[in-house]
């Protein structure tokens, strides 16, 4: 009976190794499916139509080190030109980098999380190359993925026993919201949004709010790497909501071209808090209002 027993146990061990080799090699299969699929390989090269003027304006920015809010005001930070695959010779390269980077941490957190809120990760990771094979580079939907999965670790799956210990996920999450703040102003407003209420639900448990604390840290240190003195933030915060404000209203709802992407994006984002308040309610019970309101900061 030992000796079967112990024969069962080897058995178990060497399938759990199995398995455990058979997921990474998985997840390094979607994470290099998601990184073709998804990076700008054919760039929109020069010249582009006078629309997109400003994504290159976003590179010459970049180049000189001009200073946002006060030699350019716009509603992107020192980071937009990671935003859209324009090409740029000065700026092209770690515009790749730092957008591959986005792209495989992104995945590799979604997949690990997916592992977590379905079943059986065989399930996940189909579903994952389903999601995948139909992604490909959009600026928003590339950035605003962030948030969304940092509100999922949050809320659903972080040990709430032991606060201070940050998985590995939401380090990642937080460093990648923070440096999602630098590229465009409406992402900055969402993340600053998001954390807040992370903060609120950190407070209300008597807790420190560390993740504030780690969010603002990377994103001081981004803006100051980024060549931005910290005296400017205030004043691109002012300048980018009168922007964003003006912006607003000259979009007029009559033009066919806005009124489908405008009502795909509100069923869209609609669903998603549909389906995240089910599994925030049932998981939470009476706190998921909290995590709701947080997830609502993706509206802006």
């Amino acid at each position: 009976m030992i000796q079967a027993a112990d024969s069962a146990d080897s058995l178990k061990q060497a399938a759990s190794k199995r398995n455990g080799w058979l997921f990474w090699l998985i997840l390094g299969a979607v994470i290099a499916l998601t990184v073709v699929r998804t990076l700008p390989w054919i760039p929109r090269v020069i010249p582009v139509s006078e629309d997109d003027s400003w994504d290159l304006a976003l590179n010459l920015f970049a180049k000189r080190g001009a200073l946002s809010g006060i030699d350019y005001i716009f509603t992107f930070g020192p980071l937009g030109f990671i935003y859209n695959k324009t090409y740029f010779p000065d700026t092209y390269s770690l515009k790749l980098l730092l957008q591959g980077l986005f792209c495989a941490l992104t995945t590799a957190v979604m997949v690990l999380q997916s592992r977590r809120l379905l079943p059986n990760w065989p399930l996940s990771i189909a579903w994952i190359f389903c999601l995948v094979s139909l992604y490909g580079f959009f600026g928003d939907v590339f950035f605003l993925a962030i948030p969304v999965l940092l509100v999922n670790q949050y809320f659903l799956l972080d040990d709430k026993e032991n606060q201070y210990k940050l998985s590995i996920e939401t380090i990642i999450l937080l460093a990648l919201l923070a440096l999602t703040a630098l590229v465009k102003f409406t992402f900055f407003v969402a993340a600053v949004w998001l954390i807040a209420f992370i903060a609120l639900d950190e407070v209300l448990k008597k807790k420190l709010p560390i993740r504030l604390f780690l969010f603002a840290a990377v994103f001081l240190a981004g803006w100051m790497v980024s060549g931005q003195p910290l005296t400017n933030l205030p004043t691109y915060i002012s300048t980018s909501l009168a922007v964003a404000a003006g912006h607003s209203e000259a979009m007029s709802w009559s033009e066919a071209n806005w009124q489908w992407p405008i009502v795909a994006t509100m069923v869209s984002t609609g669903l998603l808090l549909l389906g995240f308040t089910y599994l925030a309610q049932k998981r939470m019970a009476k706190a998921f209002p909290i995590a709701l309101l947080a997830e609502s900061g993706l509206f802006f």
